[in-house]
Order: C-alpha cells, then structure tokens, then sequence
C-alpha cells in the first residue's frame, strides 16, 4: 500500500481524479452545515443564535494553541520526508506532533473550563454563555486530535480519508440536530452537546483510517531524537504560530468585537451574514484544499513549469465564479435570506449586498496563501495577514467604539482587511513565479453577469415574495432562475471548456 502515499501521477490526472472525490463528497457534506444553521435560526432567538457562534469561534480561535503550532509544519515536512524516504523523520515528526497536542490540549481546556462564568460576562455579556462554554470545552479537545489526522491525510493528498471524517461529523450533528428540533427540544445547550458529539464520532472513523492505511508507513521508522530534525520542525512551527495566531484573529475578529460592543443581537445579524459570505466557499474548498500539498509536492520534484500552468487556472476560472455568486447575492439577496433563514434575519442578507462586489477578495487570498504555503513562504504570509489585522482592528474600534456606527461599518472594515490580503500576498508570488492573468477573458464573463443579474433584479418580483409561508414556491423559481443564469454564462462561454481541457492536458507535461 505504500505506492499510494504520494504516487508519482500526471498533475492533471491527479487533479481530476482528487477532484472528483472532492467534489463528491462535497455535494454530500456541504448542505449539511446551513440545513443546520437553518434549522437553528428558526428555532432559537437571534440573540441565542449570535451568542453560540459567537463561543463557537471564541473556542475555534483558541484552538490554535493546541499542539505549539506542529501540525501545519507536520503537513508540510510529511510529503517531502515520505518523497526523500526518510522514514524515520516521517515518524519522528509525527509522534512530536501528537504529544505536544496531548500536554497542550489539557491545560487550555481546564482554564476556559474554570474560566467560563467570567467569559460570559466580560466577553459576551451574556451569563447564558457559561453552560455553553463549558460543554464546548470537549468540542475543542475532539477538534484537536481530527485537526492533526486531516493534516496527515491531506499531506498525502487523501481526498477520500479527510472527507469520511468530515462527513461523519456533519451527519452526526445534523442527525441529533434534526431530533431535538422534531421533539421541540432545540435550545442552546442541546445543541451545544450535539455538537461536539459530532467530533467524537469522527474522531473514532479517523482512527480507524490512520491505523489501517497509514500504520505500515509509520512502522517503516523508528523515532529518533535527532535535535536537527526537532529544532528544523519547531523553527517550521514558530512561524506558523504568528501565521496561525494571525490568521485566526482576522477570521474571528469582527465577531468577538461586535459582540463584545454591539451586543448579542447584532451578533447573531454578523454571524448568519458571515455564513452566507462564505456559502460559495462549498464549491471552491474542494478544488483549493489541494493547492497547498501539491505545490509543496511540485516545488520538491522541481517541476516549476507546471506550477506556473496550475496557478493561471486557479486564478482564471475562480476568478469568474466568485464575480458569478456577487451577481446572484445582488439579485436574489432578500429571497435568499427569507428561504435560508426565514425574515427575521433579512438584515444579515441586506449585509451582504454591500459586500457582494468583494467576493473575489476571499477567493483570490485564499489561492495566493496555499501557494505561498506550499513554497514554505510562512514568514511572508504573516507579514502580509498581520498588517490586513491591524487594519481591521483598528477601522473597527475606530468606527464600532469611538465613533458609535453600526454593524454596516464592520463590513467596512472586513473589507478593507481582504483588499490588503490580496495585494500583499499577490505581490510576493509575483516575485517568485508571475501568474499570466487573462483579462479579456475576465472583463467579457463581468459584463454579461452584470447585464445578467441586473435583468434578474428587475424580472424577480413577479415570481418570489419575502413570506416565510412562500419558501417551497420561491426555491422552485429561484433554481430555475440560477439555472438559466449559469446556463446562459456556459452558452457565451462553450469555447472556454475546449480551452480549460487543454489547460488541465498540459499540466502532464
């Protein structure tokens, strides 16, 4: 079984086979997050809504201390150690990696276990967030050990492990979710309990998967304790820590200080409008959770020719679909939002028309970090996301707290944040291998979304309402609606499919 770890494949048979269970299981696992959200924000208040993810991403922000910072290094130094045959550094790492999680993991999870009454008042203004705290508590010991075995099979670009976890975990949540909404038992704590059962339940399938598939590779090695190999891991990590840290912040920031000065409400208005931001980000996951181990992969093997064909893909077609979602946000925002979330969240949706003509923002970011990741560029990346947080942080207690504006002036601010993430990281991968941007290609596909849309906009009120009672009506129209928008875009654009098959054919070369 070991061929299978890492085989030497054509890029683009590579791509379109991983691919395919990418996108497999995504269209298994990906409704499966906003069924539960759904479910939740007709059933709990918003105010209950915005203090559980508001916790929620307290304790994913605090998740990053759990192993000092070993398990990106752990994804980075595996694929090349296992190429190189050094197994005895492979297994070495690895063992590391996993005790530095086991001390780490205790002491966090004590001192926010003992810590919760003061978190609840301090920082979410709420005492109802101690119970949840509490019990989120084991929800941050499980994601800590799934965290450290998704590194190593997606070291080894294992597309179907990585995925079989995350499908367990999904599904077990959305099951009990689903139970406790049938039997009108749907609260705060219980959905706080069930979700971290979740965890457990993949953390049993990952397990199994690591010790069947991968057990013959690590007993290929034996640790040794070469203080070259643990300071080159550590050296590896530290930077990853202010990458971690850092990055963390800005995904988590805008929350902890909204509630922290706008209060529970608007939270729970920021944290449904993040979600729907991010919807697209079901489709594009599976294509970009690679980018990181195969560039690492084609920067070992030197094949520079075909990173430079890789990146100008990534960047011409993501660039296109993310301007395609900022048309249908545009257009279909208040249907959307009263199908999704029902009407008392149509504020959340409103947020999002402002920040849907930057989407590509968060598509064109996430591409250029898992390049520079995959080229070991760990200090350039924090030096780039550190200055797009202190923006944010600043615009937002400039704005939020001085001035005394409103949760739209955080979108402001979040917005200015990913403009600087884009620039900075672009610049440094421009320096080290230039991506060729087709802009004819990408000037034409904007303008006929913009006419598109616009004609969507002014031709939807015959057909969609906003009534909570009309929701089965409106999905019906609007996926024939979103049908005959992408249908148009692949008319105009047939040739472009005869283009990307000869794109993808010479990533063989």
């Amino acid at each position: 079984m070991d061929w299978e770890l890492l085989a030497d494949q054509p890029l683009w048979e590579k791509l379109i086979k991983k691919w395919f269970w990418l996108y497999f299981f995504m269209f298994l696992t990906a409704p499966v997050g906003y069924i539960i959200k759904v479910l939740v924000s007709n059933t709990l208040s918003v105010e209950d809504v915005g203090i559980f993810y508001s916790v929620l991403g307290f304790i994913t922000l605090i998740s990053i201390y759990h192993d000092l910072w070993l398990t990106e290094a752990l994804q980075y130094f595996l694929p090349k150690y296992r190429i190189e045959k050094k197994y005895n550094h492979f297994k070495t790492i690895t063992i590391i990696s996993l005790l530095a999680q086991v001390i780490l993991w205790t002491a966090i999870a004590c001192l926010m276990y003992f810590g919760a009454d003061r978190l609840a008042i301090h920082q979410f203004r709420s005492p109802e967030a101690a119970e949840i705290i509490r019990t989120l508590c084991f929800y941050f010991i499980g994601i800590n050990f799934i965290q450290v075995f998704t590194s190593i099979f997606l070291a080894f670009q294992d597309t179907i492990a990585s995925n079989l976890v995350e499908f367990f975990r999904s599904y077990t949540i959305l099951f009990f979710t689903i139970i406790f909404w049938m039997g009108n038992t749907l609260t705060t704590a219980s959905f706080s309990l069930w979700w971290i059962s979740g965890l457990w339940i993949a953390l049993i399938a990952g397990s199994i998967i690591l010790r069947t598939k991968y057990g013959h590779a690590f007993r290929k090695g034996k640790i040794t304790w070469d203080t070259k190999i643990i300071k080159k891991q550590f050296k590896y990590a530290i930077r990853v820590f202010l990458w971690a840290n850092i990055w963390s912040l800005l995904g988590q920031v805008d929350q902890q200080m909204i509630i922290n000065i706008l209060g529970p409400k608007s939270a729970g208005y920021y944290s449904n409008f993040f979600s729907l931001l991010n919807m697209y980000s079901v489709v594009i996951t599976p294509l970009l959770i690679l980018t990181f181990p195969i560039v690492t992969e084609l920067i070992t093997k030197k094949k520079y020719q075909q990173l430079k064909d890789f990146q100008n893909l990534l960047y011409k077609y993501f660039s296109i679909f993310a301007i395609s979602i900022s048309g249908i946000f545009f257009a279909f925002w208040p249907e959307i939002a009263s199908i999704l979330f029902g009407t008392k969240f149509l504020y959340s949706w409103q947020l999002l028309v402002y920040t849907s003509p930057f989407l590509i923002l968060n598509i064109l970011p996430i591409i250029n970090f898992g390049i520079l990741a995959g080229l070991g560029k760990v200090k350039a990346r924090v030096k780039v996301i550190l200055v797009a947080l202190i923006a944010n942080i600043l615009l937002n207690f400039l704005l939020l707290y001085i001035f005394k504006t409103g949760l739209p002036w955080a979108i402001v601010a979040m917005i200015v944040g990913r403009l600087l993430l884009r620039w900075g990281s672009f610049k440094i991968i421009q320096k080290n291998q230039k991506i060729s941007f087709d802009w004819m290609f990408l000037c034409k596909n904007t303008i006929i979304i913009i006419i598109l849309s616009g004609i969507l906009l002014i031709g939807k009120n015959k057909f969609l309402t906003l009534n909570n009672s009309d929701r089965l009506t409106n999905i019906k129209y609007l996926c024939i609606f979103i049908g005959i928008y992408y249908g148009v875009i692949a008319i105009i654009n047939y040739k472009s499919f005869f283009v990307l098959k000869k794109e993808i054919k010479k990533l063989k070369n």
